[in-house]
C-alpha cells in the first residue's frame, strides 16, 4: 500500500515562525508579571518572545528537551 507523505513526523506545527509550547510559555510568563509590572510586561513578552526565536533557530525541539531534562528522575537518564 503506497501513501503520500504529506507532512514529515517531527515537524512541528508553528505560529509566526514559533512553536505553540513556545507562545503559551511567553503569554503566561509576561501575564503573571502584568500586575507587578504593568508597562513593562510588554518588554517582557517581546523579550521572551524574542528569545524563543533564538532558541528554536537552533533547535525546534528545545523546549521539549528542556520540559523533559527538568522532569528526569535520576541524574543518570539522558535525552536524545
Amino acid at each position: 500500500m503506497k501513501t503520500a507523505n504529506i507532512r514529515e513526523l517531527s515537524k512541528k506545527e508553528k505560529i509566526k515562525g514559533l512553536t505553540r509550547t513556545a507562545w503559551v510559555f511567553s503569554l503566561i510568563i509576561s501575564g503573571a508579571v502584568y500586575p507587578y509590572i504593568v508597562f513593562k510586561s510588554i518588554f517582557v513578552a517581546v523579550g521572551l518572545i524574542i528569545f524563543f526565536f533564538i532558541l528554536e533557530f537552533f533547535d525546534d525541539d528545545i523546549l521539549d528537551i528542556l520540559a523533559a531534562r527538568y522532569k528526569q528522575r535520576s541524574p543518570n537518564e539522558f535525552v536524545a
